[in-house]
């Protein structure tokens, strides 16, 4: 019971009023509380079909009435952002009202990023010195020199080495061709070697 009393008036999920059974805040009807979940499901797809049905009437969206498409994509934006923070505070909510809270934070931590002082951080720490001594025992992957022909952006090349780099390639160059002359060599050296 002290529970409902502490409960914040925004909470996503409270004891109902017989001090028992959990209730859950509907994400588009804040002043509403379901204990029943499909209650809940029911009430996010007739959300859903609401927008469909907004967003089938406007026709062509490429056609449309500029407003009425800016309307409908802040109104489902708005949507959106309640989803999200509805899902961002359910399962805390939830795991606070069952008192269960601390088995997760023993599990992983409290953080987005497993905390190595929980169980799980220990584990994963065995795992990662385990995986060292098995996989010192593996004979190296044999390496290659490459050539590649690539055709982009210099922030598409930038990405494309840095992507490289992070795979760990090394001796990694780029050369743009800026002569025709250039370009016609490198073109003939990879046809010369069945490259092309």
């Amino acid at each position: 019971m002290t529970e409902a009393i502490n409960t914040p008036p925004d909470a996503v999920a409270k004891y109902g009023d017989d001090g028992r059974a959990v209730v859950v805040r509907d994400p588009f009807a804040p002043e509403r509380y379901h204990a029943d979940p499909m209650e809940l499901i029911r009430s996010m797809n007739a959300r859903k079909r609401e927008r469909k049905a907004q967003f089938d009437a406007l026709g062509d969206v490429a056609t449309a009435p500029l407003g009425e498409v800016k309307t409908l994509c802040e109104a489902t934006e708005g949507d959106d952002d309640a989803l999200l923070n509805f899902e961002k505070r359910l399962k805390d909510a939830l795991l606070d009202l069952s008192g269960f809270k601390a088995v997760v934070v023993q599990m992983r931590g409290t953080k987005a990023r497993i905390d190595p002082l929980s169980v799980r951080g220990k584990f994963a720490e065995i795992v990662k010195a385990c995986k060292e001594r098995i996989d010192a025992e593996r004979p190296p992957e044999p390496t290659h020199t490459y050539c590649l022909r690539l055709t982009c952006t210099d922030k598409a090349l930038a990405a494309v080495m840095k992507a490289a780099q992070r795979a760990g390639a090394t001796d990694l160059y780029a050369a743009a061709a800026h002569t025709d002359k250039a370009v016609r060599q490198i073109v003939k050296w990879f046809n010369e070697n069945n490259l092309d």
